[in-house]
């Protein structure tokens, strides 16, 4: 991570977001937008959606430092009153 990310991290204090597409898309309906998002979809592999996947539940449930190559093997959820 490049001393510019660390400083744009510290100062969101959250986890840093990698974008790969650097393009931005104006859709002129819903329709046209989902079409676009289904195209996109397609053109991912199994092993990407995936991934992407495992990024969602790991943000999801709060598994900081989750490591892909040991992954646990039993999942517990707690549910913390304050």
């Amino acid at each position: 991570m490049s001393e510019k990310e660390k400083k744009l991290t510290d100062e969101a204090k959250g986890q840093p977001v990698i974008y790969t597409h650097r393009e931005m898309h104006f859709f002129n309906s819903f329709e046209e937008q989902a079409a676009y998002e289904l195209k996109e979809m397609a053109a991912l592999t199994p092993h990407e959606i995936l991934q992407q996947l495992r990024h969602c539940i790991t943000i999801a449930y709060g598994m900081h430092g989750y490591d892909p190559d040991k992954v646990p093997t039993k999942h517990s959820v707690r549910i913390i009153e304050k």
